[in-house]
């Protein structure tokens, strides 16, 4: 009898995990075009909020390096675990974050913990932050996300002609 009221509870427990597991995730943000060089996000979660799973959209209008940094704000009896950031590439506008590409995830606590993406085209793209709330008191995270223009390839022309100039008038001056 025991093992049986285990069982079942177990098994209620696996689904309800997978019902949350499959759930659409939750839009926490929208912040448009990404042409601020920072964009920062702290979000709250409550007593009993369990498991999460949210979304935090952009736009990038021009290629850019794009960083994240994460961390769980724990201390006294706020907690979260199992933490993780995932940066994907909607490839549909469904909206549904269904069929995108995944360009990478990182796992973070309440240690600071980053990742540098690279170097990312125009398109739309969104992060989706996962975790389970377990403190006393819920939980709270902060993401930051950082771009940095990528040079057009004719800066870096410019910059070779304006080098190979350099070079040709000081050659010039040289007394032989």
């Amino acid at each position: 009898m025991r093992n049986s009221f285990k069982l079942k509870l177990l098994a209620a427990a696996i689904l309800m995990t997978s019902s949350v597991t499959h759930a659409a995730p939750t839009v926490m943000g929208n912040w448009g075009v990404h042409d601020d060089p920072v964009e920062h996000a702290s979000v709250l979660l409550g007593v009993g909020a369990g498991s999460f799973d949210h979304v935090f959209t952009f736009n990038l209008a021009n290629w850019n390096g794009l960083v994240s940094i994460a961390v769980t704000n724990d201390f006294g009896k706020f907690n979260i675990n199992g933490s993780s950031l995932q940066l994907w590439k909607e490839t549909s506008a469904d909206g549904n974050y269904t069929n995108d590409t995944s360009l990478g995830s990182f796992a973070f606590d309440s240690s600071s913990v980053g990742m540098d993406f690279g170097n990312l085209g125009p398109g739309n793209y969104y992060y989706e932050i996962t975790g389970t709330v377990l403190g006393l008191k819920g939980g709270s995270y902060t993401v930051d996300s950082y771009i940095s223009p990528v040079p057009e390839p004719e800066t870096y022309a410019m910059l070779l002609a304006g080098l190979g100039m350099i070079g040709f008038s000081v050659r010039r001056r040289r007394p032989i």
